[in-house]
């Protein structure tokens, strides 16, 4: 009888990798004071795509034997995503909570600077900086980083899956599909 396997602990070391190659990129940003520079995006995409297509690949290779199709392959690289979005999760509650509890004021004060060079009124722009204050908490903060982690790894994993997808062979598929007498 054959064992039934689990996408969720197949993929969790898979995760694991992601996890940390994000939070290591992020540390890199926060030491090099980039945290809240917006064309960090590229460059945060671009290893985002290229990590989770060998990670994919991996998958494919070591657990499909060499074959996935191409739901499977977005499914597990949902649950990669998922993995290392907890784990930088609990890293930016530790950032925004212990290590640099500054940075929610740094964020608010690069957010007004924004709305001012765009030409907002003084008025428009206080009121839009209250408002922004009574959301900017270190666990809504991560709650939503989380949430969009999520998002944004379903759309990287749509298109990585494109490439890792791989058929099989269907004579031999349809051969060990045959009932044995």
């Amino acid at each position: 009888m054959e064992q039934k396997r689990s996408v969720w602990k197949e993929t969790l070391n898979y995760g694991i990798i992601l996890g940390l190659i994000s939070v290591g990129f992020s540390v890199l940003t926060y030491m090099f004071d980039l945290t809240f520079k917006t064309w960090l995006i590229w460059p945060s995409m671009l290893l985002s795509l290229v990590v989770l297509f060998f990670l994919l690949r991996s998958y494919r290779d070591h657990y499909n034997s060499g074959y996935i199709s191409y739901g499977k392959s977005v499914g597990a690289g949902v649950v990669i995503n998922i993995y290392a979005a907890i784990i930088m999760a609990i890293y930016i509650y530790l950032l925004y909570s212990f290590i640099d509890p500054g940075l929610i004021d740094k964020s608010l004060a690069i957010a007004e600077e924004r709305m001012l060079e765009r030409g907002l009124p003084d008025s428009a722009v206080d009121q839009a900086m209250e408002m922004q204050a009574k959301f900017v908490k270190p666990w809504l903060t991560t709650l939503s980083a989380t949430l969009m982690s999520v998002l944004y790894g379903f759309i990287l994993s749509l298109i990585v899956s494109l490439f890792v997808m791989k058929k099989g062979n269907p004579l031999l598929d349809e051969a060990e599909e045959e009932p044995q007498q």
